[in-house]
């Protein structure tokens, strides 16, 4: 693999991204995570916002960060116990088996030691809780299965259940997952079916299909698939223009807007382009829609050296796995869910892109992996 470009981000991103930490609640770290980016450009962009908000000037600025750079070295054996403490203290005055269950749930993110320290509770204790009949466990088992049932809003089956129960440190399989989800009350929300079509009854000229369903590639940024979606809303549709990379099936780019038109697909491919840094080459495929064949959208792909493919007329199976990313997001994700605003919509929809589908979400094509999994694994080669 070549070697990693600095990666640039669109004011739309970084807006989003203050917004999970300032609006949405997510801890820095945990924003920063998902996101895929540095703790550190993360808090520098919310530093950045509320100094806007405060008219802090670039010298008070720059006392104030050289202050913070001093202090952090201070604190820095005291985050963990205090991450630790924000999740647990609850926790406290609660009998000690709660406080047992949440030391497992956490054992993966803070070391043992530290999490015993801050629930009060002895190591040899909790060792001996894991220890105690299946009956125990197996009801620790059930809250877990509600848990994760509940976070991806029940779109989870048996299979990617007793994934993310492994991934939590639990020795799971498949059907046993099954029992478990039965025993919990809970039920995988059947997906319904989705189709997305834009407009294709132009003159505009149509790109050759070079892709030919060819959807498994062997390495980042060689094949690239876009398309556009549109979400009700009780203010009106809003719609959503995605780009995909068809390595590790993260969605690269996106825009959303209250139109369709062609400005709303430049800036998700501009998004795509800016965190990606691409090679020229790159095989981008959509739909024969107008706003793709315009002439400023293949202006846009020559100008960083793209090759143009269109799926057939009327053929929706030709970009299938952007139509799946499209129908996982609203069967797992927005099914049932009501927006009054497109606003809210938007924050939704951004939520489950970056927080859940890029970070989070085990794809069975790419062994129950997340997509950012699958692209460090990529970097690391």
């Amino acid at each position: 693999m070549t070697k990693k470009t600095r990666r640039r981000y669109s004011d739309e991103f970084k807006a989003e991204a203050v917004n999970m930490v300032r609006g949405e609640g997510y801890a820095i770290s945990e924003a920063a995570r998902r996101l895929d980016i540095d703790r550190s450009l993360l808090d520098r962009w919310c530093r950045q916002q509320r100094d806007r908000e405060d008219g802090v000037t670039d010298d008070q600025a720059d006392e104030r960060d050289a202050e913070i750079k001093k202090l952090r070295e201070e604190v820095r054996k005291l985050r963990i116990e205090k991450e630790v403490f924000k999740k647990g203290h609850g926790l406290l005055r609660e009998r000690v088996e709660l406080r047992y269950q949440f030391i497992e749930s956490e054992k993966a993110s803070f070391p043992v030691a530290v999490l015993c320290r801050v629930m009060d509770v002895s190591r040899s204790g909790f060792y001996a809780w894991r220890q105690r009949e299946p009956d125990e466990q197996r009801q620790c088992l059930h809250r877990e299965v509600k848990d994760i049932h509940d976070q991806k809003r029940g779109s989870y089956g048996s299979r990617r259940m007793a994934k993310e129960l492994r991934r939590r440190g639990h020795t799971v399989g498949r059907y046993q997952a099954r029992s478990l989800m039965q025993e919990a009350g809970v039920a995988c929300r059947q997906r319904r079916r989705y189709r997305h079509t834009t407009d294709s009854d132009h003159g505009l000229p149509v790109a050759p299909n070079l892709l030919k369903r060819q959807f498994t590639v062997p390495e980042p940024n060689q094949a690239w698939v876009a398309d556009i979606t549109a979400i009700w809303t009780l203010e009106g549709w809003l719609y959503l223009a995605a780009v995909l990379d068809l390595y590790d099936r993260q969605v690269i780019g996106w825009a959303m807007a209250d139109h369709m038109k062609t400005s709303l697909t430049l800036d998700a491919l501009e998004m795509a382009t800016g965190r990606r840094q691409p090679p020229r080459g790159v095989l981008h495929h959509s739909d024969r829609g107008s706003q793709y064949a315009s002439r400023a959208y293949r202006e846009r792909l020559a100008k960083h050296g793209f090759q143009a493919s269109m799926s057939r007329k009327g053929n929706c199976w030709d970009n299938a796995v952007m139509e799946r990313f499209f129908g996982s997001l609203k069967s797992e994700w927005l099914e049932g869910q009501r927006y009054w605003t497109r606003q809210s919509a938007r924050r939704d929809v951004v939520t489950y892109i970056e927080m859940e589908y890029n970070s989070c979400r085990l794809h069975s094509t790419l062994g129950y992996h997340a997509p950012r999994e699958i692209e460090k694994i990529a970097e690391a080669a």
